[in-house]
């Protein structure tokens, strides 16, 4: 059976810590992992908080072996094309 983790998170808006049991553990944009966790507190008018801690590999292997999902988002972000100031204005790169 596998071990819970406990990690200590902190609310960067609100300056407020909290304790979550087996995180979200995502690869960001520049190949670093961190946990990624709603914390448990709204924004001003109603707004969703999310909460980033960088972690190992190990963190991110384990949260792989649990079968928690692992940054579908990030993913989904990767995989789309990238935007340039060319196709903003309509212009072509190609010549």
């Amino acid at each position: 059976m596998a071990e819970s983790e406990t990690v200590s998170m902190t609310c960067m808006t609100t300056k407020n810590k909290f304790d979550v049991e087996n995180p979200t553990v995502v690869v960001l944009a520049n190949g670093r992992y961190a946990y990624r966790v709603d914390c448990p507190w709204e924004g001003k008018n109603g707004k969703k908080l999310t909460a980033f801690k960088f972690c190992s590999q190990a963190a991110y292997q384990r949260s792989v072996a649990r079968g928690s999902p692992e940054g579908e988002e990030e993913d989904d972000l990767a995989e789309a094309p990238a935007i340039n100031s060319a196709d903003i204005r309509g212009e072509s790169l190609v010549n």
